[in-house]
């Protein structure tokens, strides 16, 4: 019975080596385990890019809604919203601008910073550095920036409603779009500077500096123009206004 055995294991094993297909046979027609199917690049979740978030505390200052951080220094940070858009889709807003509404921020500095869509409503912003920044879209209704510096700033299409930037130096900045009604910009800088379109509905611009202005198709309906100085000015209706060039 020993050598049957060994003979039949024998034959077992000779035929095995001839075919496969003898153990799928003698063994059950199991199939062996398939790899799983890879996920095509098509079917992959694409994840964007998280949206960095403004920080809670920056240069010492906590931000928020009636902040006190009067002389802070908030050069080349970036506190202005972020706009997510896809392309022929409308933008949609990824983060919005800081909110430092009704804060004191006298004597801050913003120099170089981007400030696009920040809110400083009826904030203090007296005596305050904004040479360079951007503030397009930016919202300062209300607020008090008499004596401030916006040198070479952008403020397009920002509100400027009832704000009081009396004395302020904008030289260079662009304006262009801004809305200025019922804003106090007596004596103000505004040598340089492009008002294109902007709104200046019921503004004070009294001994206002506007010498190579620019104020093309700009609204000044009840504009407030004493004293003011106009030279190599461009007035809304196109036309040039040296009157009071030296």
């Amino acid at each position: 019975m020993r050598t049957g055995r060994i003979r039949l294991l024998t034959l077992f094993c000779v035929l095995v080596a001839a075919s496969p297909m003898v153990l799928v046979a003698a063994c059950g027609s199991a199939a062996a385990p398939q790899p799983q199917e890879l996920p095509t690049p098509e079917g992959t979740a694409i994840r964007g890019t998280p949206v960095p978030t403004i920080g809670g505390t920056i240069g010492g200052c906590e931000l928020g809604p009636k902040a006190d951080c009067p002389g802070a220094d908030f050069s080349d940070q970036d506190l202005g919203e972020i706009v997510l858009g896809r392309l022929h889709q409308p933008a949609e807003s990824g983060r919005e601008g800081a909110d430092l509404r009704e804060a004191n921020l006298r004597g801050a500095r913003f120099v170089a910073s981007n400030l696009e869509g920040i809110v400083f409503e009826s904030a203090d912003l007296r005596e305050a550095s904004f040479r360079l920044a951007n503030l397009a879209n930016a919202s300062l209704f209300g607020a008090d920036a008499s004596g401030a510096d916006f040198t070479r700033a952008t403020l397009e299409s920002g509100e400027f409603k009832d704000a009081d930037l009396s004395g302020a130096n904008f030289s260079g900045a662009v304006m262009k779009g801004g809305d200025f009604t019922r804003a106090n910009l007596s004596g103000a800088n505004l040598r340089g500077v492009s008002l294109l379109g902007a709104f200046l509905t019921d503004a004070d611009l009294s001994g206002a500096d506007l010498t190579d202005a620019n104020l093309t198709f700009a609204d000044i309906s009840g504009t407030n123009f004493e004293g003011a100085i106009f030279c190599n000015t461009k007035m809304a209706d196109g036309k040039v206004n040296s009157e009071g060039c030296p």
